[in-house]
């Protein structure tokens, strides 16, 4: 198995009320850098987010430069309150399960 970048990046340190919107919404704020998928992961049993999301780009190139960009801020990304660890999702089976269904 490859544990190569993808183009999609993973945000750890979510609140457990954050939504799919608000992490658009911080984007957005930031970048003109079209998202290509949002997925806050959720607790099966009480729909709250675990704790961490993907975002998916529509390149590995765009990924590299926001990354790039979001390290190069003077303060962390937030959302809902919450400064998050922003990396690189690595492709594995989950990643990409996670990032493809619906």
């Amino acid at each position: 198995m490859c544990f190569c970048h993808l183009a999609a990046l993973i945000l750890r340190g979510l609140d457990g009320l954050t939504m799919e919107d608000n992490i658009v919404s911080a984007f957005a704020s930031l970048t003109s850098m079209p998202l290509k998928n949002v997925r806050v992961i959720r607790d099966r049993l009480t729909g709250a987010s675990s704790g961490f999301a993907f975002v998916e780009l529509h390149s590995l190139k765009e990924s590299q430069d926001l990354l790039q960009y979001l390290e190069s801020l003077p303060t962390p990304l937030e959302v809902d309150g919450k400064a998050l660890i922003v990396n690189y999702a690595k492709n594995t089976f989950t990643t990409a399960y996670v990032l493809t269904v619906p």
